[in-house]
């Protein structure tokens, strides 16, 4: 049985496995050549399995089709012998977990047992001839955790002089400073950041909870298990991490935030902002990882349309006026605004920023960061600005009334102001702006544009299959019942998540003499974006809409973003 077979005629439903005595009778009948194994007592029909396993039906209609049983929650004895056939390593990777081995046979649950790559590697590493068992996410995650994870850690433990068994809630301090600098503590936390790198995951999330310390990364917006520790770890990494962000290590009761800089030996190099969070179940802790690295997406890299990219150049033709970028945290704001800066940076002018981070240094620029600690922040950065004689202004971030007077005094005194703001739709970021308490005369002389916008995550290339959608999404999103729409399934490329990637969605307000009229005190959004969308802004819900008609995000994702 596999995956270069032809699917099978057999009873319908899926066959559901429990314990290690029924995946050794399935494992035999394979290792024997006996087609259409039907065990009608364990098979059960998918549209139960959907709520019981959590996978999507497609995925289960996928294995129904092919004969492949499911794993839900099986008790099973580790065979280290069988765990060694693939390394560590690659199980986290291709997210599969050998159980069993028989003939020249090997049972291994994995998450995507249709990913034909992730199988062809398995069976070039184990030797054998890989029979695929499907596993919910979070199965398999426990499985990993009592296979490779339990193991290593066990050893690491041992290595410290711990006792696997027991969480170190008491330490002194000169113990915790041992354990955050012990080689094998270090090494775990150097190993998951660069992993975490090599992944482009945006965060690393580090949670404590009754069974151990969680491992996740923030890929493509959208949290991926990686692994779990052992609970007797947990204080040694987080105290690491408290070590790298320079924090107190005795502080065990508030929440602490550092910042670091590292260099890898693989050539990577991070900027690093650290959160540590007391929980009930111990310290928690997130890493934002910024690959520095990586080079600056250019405003072509963006992905506007043509008539946006023109609209945005002229309007940075402007020798004053304010330009903003807004949207949620994580929207991929100032990544635009680099852009933006890069394409500034080619004329000959004075270029000033004011950040908190900066995310990125730019040859040309003059950069500077907020520095509470001296209370340098983003008014009195600003303020003093104005009298470096600059040209054009980047403020990280208006949050304050004191900051938007500013910034729109600076605009209407000869400047090109460009800063984000959290707002969700272009439309009401000039309500946001009024109840700020800038006056509305001057928001109508001052403000150029506006720039909303989200990240959508893209579909995998590589397991790409028709969507036949939601019919409640399609009815919402007024989409044709007979319009076709992919999705992601996932592979061994997009680590089973079905995406791959993010792009923006936006939608661009000018500031027309029709938007300029309805900016007025008590101003309505619904009213502004009305007329924006008349004079042809296409909205953050028709811009996703767009690409899932192009088969690059699936209709749910288009979904997700919508704002109208």
């Amino acid at each position: 049985m596999g995956l270069a077979e032809a699917a099978r005629q057999t009873a319908p439903g899926i066959v559901v496995l429990d314990d290690a005595t029924q995946i050794a009778t399935y494992l035999s009948a394979c290792a024997q050549g006996q087609a259409g194994w039907s065990q009608a007592e364990l098979r059960r029909p998918v549209h139960e399995l959907v709520a019981l396993s959590g996978l999507p039906e497609q995925r289960l209609r996928e294995a129904e089709q092919l004969d492949i049983p499911l794993l839900l929650k099986p008790e099973l004895g580790m065979d280290e012998s069988t765990l060694g056939l693939i390394p560590p390593a690659r199980a986290r990777q291709l997210r599969a977990v050998p159980l069993q081995q028989q003939d020249g046979h090997v049972a291994v649950a994995m998450e995507n047992p249709t990913d034909r790559s992730a199988i062809e590697q398995l069976d070039f590493l184990s030797r054998q001839r890989v029979v695929s068992l499907l596993v919910p996410p979070g199965v398999l995650s426990d499985l990993l955790a009592v296979s490779y994870d339990r193991l290593e850690d066990i050893h690491v433990v041992r290595e410290l002089g711990l006792d696997p068994g027991k969480v170190l809630r008491e330490a002194s301090d000169r113990d915790t400073e041992r354990l955050a600098r012990e080689r094998s503590v270090v090494r775990i936390i150097h190993d998951l950041l660069i992993d975490a790198l090599r992944r482009r995951a945006s965060d690393v999330h580090l949670r404590p909870g009754e069974e151990g310390l969680d491992l996740l990364y923030r890929i493509d917006g959208g949290l991926v298990p990686v692994r779990r520790f052992l609970p007797a770890l947990a204080p040694a990494l987080i105290s690491r991490i408290k070590v790298i962000g320079l924090m107190n290590l005795a502080e065990h009761r508030r929440p602490q935030d550092g910042r670091a800089s590292m260099e890898f030996d693989d050539g990577h190099s991070a900027d690093m902002r650290v959160s540590i969070m007391p929980t009930v179940w111990g310290e928690s802790a997130v890493i934002r990882l910024l690959d520095t690295s990586q080079s600056l997406k250019d405003i072509e890299g963006i992905g506007f349309e043509p008539r946006d990219r023109a609209l945005i150049e002229v309007l940075l033709e402007r020798s004053h006026g304010m330009f903003l970028a807004t949207g949620p945290t994580g929207c991929g704001k100032s990544t635009t605004l680099y852009a933006l800066l890069l394409e500034l940076r080619r004329r000959q002018q004075n270029i000033l920023t004011v950040e908190d981070p900066v995310e990125y240094h730019i040859a040309g620029i003059q950069q500077m960061q907020v520095n509470r600690a001296v209370d340098f922040h983003f008014a009195s950065a600003l303020r003093n600005m104005l009298r470096h004689d600059p040209d054009v202004v980047m403020v990280g971030e208006i949050r304050d009334r004191e900051t938007a007077a500013i910034a729109v005094d600076a605009a209407l005194t000869g400047h090109l102001v460009l800063s984000t703001l959290h707002t969700n739709t272009a439309a009401t970021t000039l309500t946001r702006l009024l109840d700020l308490g800038v006056e509305s005369y001057l928001l109508r002389s001052s403000l150029l544009g506006v720039l909303a916008q989200r990240l959508v995550r893209l579909n995998c290339p590589h397991c790409l299959q028709e969507d036949a959608g939601d019919p409640r999404l399609r009815g919402l999103l007024g989409v044709a019942e007979d319009e076709v729409f992919k999705i992601g399934v996932g592979c061994g490329h997009c680590n089973g998540q079905g995406v791959k990637g993010r792009r923006a969605v936006y939608e661009l307000l000018e500031v027309t003499p029709a938007i300029r009229s309805l900016i007025v005190p008590g101003a309505e959004a619904d009213r502004i974006h009305d007329t924006a969308v008349a004079e042809g802004m296409r909205s953050i819900t028709q811009s996703a809409l767009k690409l899932a008609r192009e088969g690059l995000i699936s209709l749910a994702e288009a979904y997700r973003v919508r704002t109208d």
